[in-house]
């Protein structure tokens, strides 16, 4: 159906099959990009997770990942101030609670930033610690907030938070331009064809850094 589109054809060789199917970064971004917002997180000490609807749910028993050597079947072990992402093909309802199939663990949140939703900015203002005298002499730590669908939330360094909506902004521009004309795709403006390249670059440093399990 895409080569009918003007798509050329998966098993071809070339710039738009550069990363194969042998590259999990990208294979995850893609999964999690196609089935958004089929993706559920859970924070430290949880077994559960939360979906974009607000449910509550767990891994399916049949699933690979619920076996009881597998980090998703118990409690989630990652820091206080991260989130462990899942993503899902099909949510249903058991007896209990609701039963998330087909899953994929999303190592890194990158894709959801940079492939899913919308995504908005805004900035965000802490007190400084203060003094043993009591007295803040130091400026308010300047924060920025990353909204997705008004649903997840992400707090970082302006200056990253600036460099990703740039990127998702450059990225956007150049899912348009090859989807309205497929048989051009490899002639992109110097920006747009640079940002894919940054998101090659970005996806597997930020799968890259994360401890294996």
């Amino acid at each position: 159906e895409l080569e009918g589109l003007g798509f050329p054809p998966c098993s071809q060789g070339g710039y738009h099959n550069r990363n194969g199917d042998f590259n999990p970064a990208f294979l995850q971004a893609s999964i999690c990009a196609g089935l958004y917002p089929n993706v559920a997180y859970r924070r430290h000490g949880d077994v559960n997770f939360s979906t974009m609807t607000n449910r509550k749910a767990k891994i399916h028993l049949s699933s690979i990942n619920a076996v009881k050597s597998q980090p998703l079947s118990t409690k989630c072990q990652v820091a206080e101030n991260q989130a462990e992402f899942v993503v899902f093909g099909e949510i249903v309802k058991g007896k209990a609670m609701f039963n998330m199939e087909h899953t994929t663990h999303l190592v890194s949140p990158l894709p959801l930033l940079l492939l899913c939703g919308q995504l908005h900015i805004r900035p965000i203002h802490f007190a400084p610690p203060e003094s043993s005298s009591g007295v803040q002499s130091r400026p308010p730590i300047k924060k920025a907030i990353l909204s997705l669908d008004d649903w997840l939330v992400f707090i970082c360094d302006p200056e990253t938070a600036s460099s990703l909506i740039v990127l998702r902004q450059r990225l956007d521009s150049a899912f348009s331009r090859v989807t309205s004309d497929p048989h051009n795709f490899t002639n992109l403006p110097i920006a747009e064809k640079d940002a894919v390249e940054t998101l090659s670059i970005v996806l597997n440093s930020g799968h890259n850094a994360v401890p294996k399990r």
